[in-house]
C-alpha cells in the first residue's frame, strides 16, 4: 500500500475549505432546481440558537397537528452536505409515515469543528421542543435519525437529552455511522468501495481540530454504560463494503449489551450509504427503515 502523507491542522482545513467551494459548485444548480419544483412540500424556517442562525427545512407541515417528527441529519463526512441531500426521501416519508420531519442544516467544519454541531443541533431540537406548538407536533412521538455523519450526530444527541432529561426521543435511526473517529482510515477495513483514506482523514481531522477522539461525543464506540443505558430503541443500518461497518456492528452490540432495544441490519454488498440510491438492498433497507419508524413514530402518546 502506498505510504500517505499526513499533514499539519492548517493544510487539512485548508482542503476542508477547497471542499466546500468545490460542493457549493457542482451542487448549487442542482439545489436550486429542486427547491423550486418541492417549493409546495418545504419550508425554510432560521432558528437562532444564540451561537448562530440554523437554517432548517421542514416537510409534511400539511399533516394534522400535533403530529409525530422525525428529526432528521443529514451525512457528509462533518464537512459537507445540507439538507437538499434528504429531500426526496424526507418527502416520501412525511407523507407514508404521516409525519412532520425537520432536517437540520448544522454548522460544519472547518469552520466549526467540535463540538460545534453537535451543540447548535441539540439547540435547535430544545428550541422546536420548546414552541411545540408553533410548529405543530407531539413531543412524545419525536424520533431522530441520519446518514453517515448525521447518524453519528443523531446518537450523540440522543446521550445528550438523556444527560439533560430534557428531551425524550421514541427511537433513533443510524444509517452507516461513522462511531470511532479515534480509529484512523489507515487502521480501518478498506474493503474495495470504500470512502478514500484521503477524505476520511480531512474528514476526520477538520472535525477534531485536536480535540480527543475518544471522547463519547465524537466517537460513541467509547461511551460509558451510563452514557448508553436509558438510549432510545436503536435501528442500526451498516454495509459491508464500507469501512465503518465494523463499528457499527460494535456500537450494535454495546447498546445490546446495555439494555437498548436495538436492530442491526447488515447488507453484506452494500457501499457507504447505499440506502440513499436506487438498488434491491437499498429498496429493502428503506422498507425496514420505514417500518421501525412507524412503530415508533404512531404510538400512542402517553
Amino acid at each position: 500500500m502506498k505510504k500517505m502523507k499526513i499533514l499539519t491542522p492548517e493544510q487539512y482545513r485548508k482542503k476542508g475549505k477547497r471542499f466546500h467551494k468545490a460542493e457549493k459548485f457542482f451542487t448549487g444548480p442542482m439545489y436550486a432546481l429542486m427547491k423550486k419544483r418541492n417549493a409546495s412540500l418545504r419550508k425554510e424556517v432560521f432558528v437562532e440558537t444564540g451561537k448562530n442562525k440554523i437554517r432548517t427545512v421542514w416537510y409534511g407541515l400539511n399533516n394534522p397537528a400535533p403530529s409525530p417528527l422525525l428529526i432528521d441529519l443529514h451525512g457528509g463526512g462533518f464537512i459537507l452536505g445540507s439538507p437538499e441531500m434528504d429531500e426526496k426521501m424526507n418527502i416520501t416519508w412525511s407523507r407514508d409515515l404521516g409525519c412532520r420531519i425537520v432536517s437540520i442544516d448544522y454548522p460544519k467544519a472547518p469552520d466549526y469543528p467540535f463540538p460545534g454541531a453537535v451543540e447548535q443541533i441539540y439547540d435547535v431540537v430544545e428550541h422546536i421542543f420548546d414552541h411545540a406548538g408553533e410548529y405543530g407536533i407531539d413531543t412524545q412521538r419525536v424520533a431522530i435519525g441520519g446518514h453517515s455523519a448525521g447518524a453519528n450526530l443523531a446518537t450523540v444527541t440522543c446521550m445528550k437529552a438523556k444527560s439533560t432529561e430534557k428531551i425524550r426521543f421514541v427511537c433513533q435511526f443510524l444509517n452507516c455511522p461513522p462511531l470511532d473517529l479515534a480509529t484512523t482510515a489507515l487502521e480501518k477495513p478498506h474493503p474495495r468501495g470504500s470512502i478514500p483514506r484521503k477524505m476520511s482523514f480531512i474528514f476526520d481531522n477538520c472535525y477534531l481540530n485536536g480535540a480527543d477522539g475518544r471522547h463519547p461525543y465524537i466517537s460513541p464506540v467509547y461511551a460509558h454504560s451510563d452514557d448508553l443505558k436509558g438510549l432510545p430503541p436503536a435501528l442500526i443500518i451498516v454495509a459491508g463494503r464500507d469501512s465503518l461497518h465494523d463499528e457499527g456492528v460494535l456500537y450494535y452490540n454495546k447498546l445490546s449489551e446495555n439494555g437498548v432495544d436495538a436492530q442491526l441490519l447488515d447488507y453484506p454488498g452494500g457501499l457507504h450509504c447505499f440506502m440513499l440510491k436506487r438498488s434491491v438492498i437499498s429498496k429493502d433497507a428503506f422498507d425496514k427503515a420505514s417500518g421501525f419508524l412507524q412503530q415508533h413514530l404512531q404510538q400512542e402518546s402517553v
